[in-house]
């Protein structure tokens, strides 16, 4: 059977993923890799939470699944302390698939969410975010800063410049391999509209009961509003003002952000710039999800 192949190297401001070379995955990992602002917190609070065996708040979550090809972080101390941990691992990585290695034996998800909605959450994170390196793709002027989300092509398709473009290559390097029994794929939009439906989804692939108390548990403490009165709390116990999984981080989670905002010229070009991306059969689940349309 043909198998994926980690053919590609990525650095970046945000990936350095030469760390991969080092990383010794074991056969029980989930590995969550999916675009920025797509649900990836969210589903590692979800998958945490079942491994755990009781919802985790976003903090205690952060502890223990970090994103270990980060290069604002530190690499090496995140594959350190993986190492240490004695329980299933759920590792995070904003990666194309074909950037990080491939092991049958582990479990590997990945969740989108319409590209527009991705832009708009992203300039309200990168407006909180300490370092220029992701404000500086979110001019004051929304009309530019949506011209270069349309047009740029950087850092090789990594997520680093969270353009268009990487979005769909990140997509498309995934979506390649879905059809294997280790792979799974989920829509932004499908979580939110059954989130228990999700997590009972999340359980069966951990090889988890889908049916018991514990994932109604966590379906009710993993709700947005949930969440974010989870990090209000816990912002009460850090000293600065850390945005990370803070009550900043969980700002709405609305989709169809861009209503009002977007004029139908710049509609156009992006459905224009979609279909120059992606095969036809391929945008209306990238963008809706499993319903198909908005």
């Amino acid at each position: 059977m043909n198998l994926p192949q980690r053919t590609a190297h990525y650095e970046g401001p945000l990936t350095t993923t030469g760390i991969w070379d080092h990383f010794q995955l074991r056969d029980d990992d989930v590995l969550v890799i999916t675009p920025p602002k797509c649900g990836t917190t969210w589903s590692q609070i979800i998958i945490t939470s079942l491994i755990a065996g009781r919802p985790l708040d976003p903090r205690e979550m952060g502890q223990v699944s970090t994103w270990l090809d980060c290069a604002l972080d530190d690499p090496v101390g995140n594959m350190e302390a993986y190492d240490k941990q004695d329980f299933r691992r759920c590792i995070k990585s904003h990666t194309p698939f074909d950037g990080v290695p491939y092991d049958p034996r582990c479990t590997y998800i990945a969740v989108y969410r319409h590209p527009i909605d991705v832009h708009y959450s992203m300039r309200v994170h990168a407006s909180h975010m300490e370092t220029d390196i992701v404000r500086r793709r979110y001019p004051d002027d929304p009309r530019e800063a949506f011209r270069m989300f349309l047009e740029d092509e950087l850092y090789d398709g990594a997520n680093d410049a969270i353009d268009l473009h990487s979005i769909v290559y990140q997509f498309k390097s995934f979506k390649k391999w879905d059809h294997l029994p280790n792979f799974h794929i989920f829509h932004y939009a499908d979580m939110k509209a059954d989130l228990h439906g999700t997590v009972a989804r999340f359980a069966r692939i951990l090889g988890m009961d889908a049916s018991g108390p514990l994932v109604d548990q966590i379906a009710q403490d993993t709700s947005f509003a949930s969440l974010k009165k989870k990090a209000i709390e816990g912002d009460k116990s850090v000293d600065g003002d850390i945005s990370y999984l803070s009550a900043k981080f969980f700002d709405s989670g609305t989709s169809n952000k861009w209503e009002g905002k977007l004029s139908d010229d710049q509609l156009a070009a992006f459905d224009a710039r979609m279909r120059t991306l992606l095969p036809e059969d391929q945008i209306a689940w990238l963008l809706w999800g499993a319903k198909g349309q908005p």
